[in-house]
């Protein structure tokens, strides 16, 4: 796929882990994501891969990468409320998670590409990722006992760029 006419476009992955608090349970998620950034008028837009049905954006990188913990957040939590198990949440935010397109995965393919080969300029201090690496979502439920300090805020990094040096 080429990717003539479009901006910079940036293969980077994102890790996401906190607890989501749902009817009469507690899950853990923990995945690492696919996204496609791009340099547009208004700032950065950030389009999911995995998860698919996933878009944010934001006047900097940095600023677009606090906006994808929140958007996340938000998602699961309603994922949660609507949920009327932990079973119901961990299949519904799953499916969420692996929804994406093949243009999608194309032009995420082409961006690694480009980026491996040089031919596409990468904003300083994004480190690169060894090529292959694999994302995935975990969903565990946790018992009471189970809960720690840790478990009580959403942490995420979107700061690696999808590809070796």
């Amino acid at each position: 796929m080429k990717n003539e006419g479009y901006s910079p476009t940036w293969p980077l992955l994102f890790s996401y882990r906190g607890p989501v608090f749902g009817n009469g349970f507690l899950a853990h998620v923990d995945m690492c994501g696919k996204l496609l950034a791009r340099v547009e008028t208004e700032g950065i837009w950030f389009d999911g891969v995995n998860p698919g049905a996933f878009a944010v954006g934001a006047p900097t990188l940095e600023a677009a990468s606090r906006i994808v913990t929140e958007a996340l957040t938000k998602v699961l939590i309603d994922f949660a409320e609507s949920a009327d198990s932990f079973l119901s949440f961990k299949t519904t935010a799953e499916r969420f998670y692996n929804q994406t397109d093949a243009d999608t995965v194309g032009e995420w393919d082409w961006a690694v590409e480009a980026v491996k080969q040089g031919v596409m300029p990468i904003p300083a201090g994004l480190p690169r990722t060894p090529s292959g690496w694999q994302c995935g979502i975990q969903i565990v439920e946790k018992t009471l006992e189970e809960i720690t300090p840790h478990d009580n805020a959403p942490v995420s990094d979107t700061r690696q760029l999808a590809a070796a040096a």
